[in-house]
């Protein structure tokens, strides 16, 4: 028997999932696993029971192609500016708003670059698994002064290609634009 979190968890990925193709058309998926002190675990539960699991990103590019990613303080890879969801905040408003917070700049979403369905579990405990999704918008450069959040960011830049390290493998093999 499925545990009810896992059920309802899973339903509204699989809903939020056929809402995106909706309105976005095709885009890949990825599925990821992970693992959690039991600690984090108990908080991902209650932010699922609130409605507030997910997150959401933008792979942004300018005018010349390049891509704006970010470097999160005490992480040595680079990845695209994004962040949790807030409860009641569409995957859609997630992303533009961490991007906002996180750069300080503006953007026009695209489409649906890809989304990743995380499998929650916790390590060295037997609770059932809880599902979320983080959306990564394409979006457009629409504006605005680049820099980093103090306290959360550590570095915010343009890119022409992959950068020598990334924090998560997908981001390398996105792809890149010529040109800033």
């Amino acid at each position: 028997m499925v545990a009810p979190v896992t059920e309802r968890t899973r339903s509204r990925v699989e809903s939020s999932i056929a809402d995106l193709r909706g309105e976005y058309g095709e885009f890949d998926t990825v599925d990821k696993t992970w693992e959690h002190a039991l600690d984090q675990y108990r908080r991902l539960r209650g932010r699922a029971e609130e409605g507030a699991l997910g997150g959401a990103g933008v792979w942004l590019t300018n005018v010349d192609g390049a891509v704006l990613l970010v470097r999160n303080e005490g992480d040595e890879g680079w990845g695209d500016p994004g962040g949790k969801r807030e409860a009641e905040e569409t995957y859609r408003e997630a992303g533009r708003r961490e991007l906002r917070e996180e750069t300080g700049v503006e953007c026009e979403l695209t489409g649906v670059l890809e989304v990743h369905v995380i499998e929650h579990r916790p390590i060295d405990a037997d609770y059932p698994p809880i599902y979320d999704l983080i959306v990564i918008f394409a979006g457009e450069y629409a504006g605005g002064e680049l820099r980093a959040r103090d306290g959360e960011i550590a570095d915010v830049g343009w890119f022409s290609e992959p950068p020598s390290t990334v924090l998560y493998d997908e981001v390398a093999t996105r792809a890149f634009g010529s040109g800033a």
